[in-house]
């Protein structure tokens, strides 16, 4: 037994093992009829038997309660992820909109089960390496608001049809850089941010980075 052990228990112990001592004692004193004395070993049988099983007990409600607590954050957990909106972009195209101007399309939706609130979104284009000129990140900053599941977003970005020709010859590279704030129900904000880049020879934009990590400006 511990020094640092509560003087109680230590005196709750002995108090135990001393009854223990003198029922056995007792058992075995001479002059003891013997059916008296097997009555005595039962009786101490009996009550090391309920000792054990009330330590079992204790144990047993030691692990149920790490049980419930550990099924309660589990629950917590599966619920909060279940529970929140996800944001992603379906696709990014690129096309001529008229003889001057061609546009890119982001169609960005909700794929959660929950609609986000609060939707800021900054769709900014970067033409081998520098933005698109007459642009700023405040300009490319649209408030979305809420954002219902599944339901298609679309965010549309003007460039020469020069700047156009030359993305699509494979002269010039873009990339799209699409980035939402948004909370879910429970006022949690969150982040998407990711990067798309024109492959001249598919004619399509390809993924090429993202982060869910979007302090800081667009560039």
């Amino acid at each position: 037994m511990s020094a640092d052990a509560p003087k109680h228990q230590t005196d709750s112990i002995a108090s135990a093992e001393r009854d223990s001592q003198s029922i056995e004692d007792f058992a075995t004193a001479p002059g003891i009829p013997r059916r008296e004395r097997l009555a005595f070993l039962r009786l101490t049988n009996v009550l090391r038997f309920n000792d054990f099983m009330t330590f079992m007990m204790v144990v047993a409600t030691a692990f149920s309660a790490f049980a419930t607590w550990r099924n309660a954050r589990v629950t917590s957990l599966l619920f909060a992820v279940a529970e929140r909106p996800y944001m992603g972009v379906e696709q990014v195209t690129m096309e001529l909109n008229d003889a001057a101007m061609a546009r890119v399309i982001v169609d960005f939706r909700n794929f959660g089960q929950v609609q986000a609130t609060g939707g800021v979104a900054q769709v900014g284009l970067m033409i081998n390496g520098k933005p698109l000129p007459h642009t700023s990140a405040a300009a490319n900053t649209e408030n979305i608001g809420i954002v219902s599941p599944t339901v298609p977003h679309l965010i549309i970005r003007f460039v020469p049809k020069t700047i156009y020709e030359d993305v699509r010859s494979g002269v010039s590279r873009m990339i799209v850089h699409v980035k939402f704030n948004f909370r879910g129900p429970d006022d949690r904000q969150f982040c998407y941010s990711k990067l798309y880049s024109y492959d001249s020879r598919l004619a399509v934009f390809i993924t090429a980075g993202g982060s869910e990590q979007c302090d800081g400006e667009i560039y």
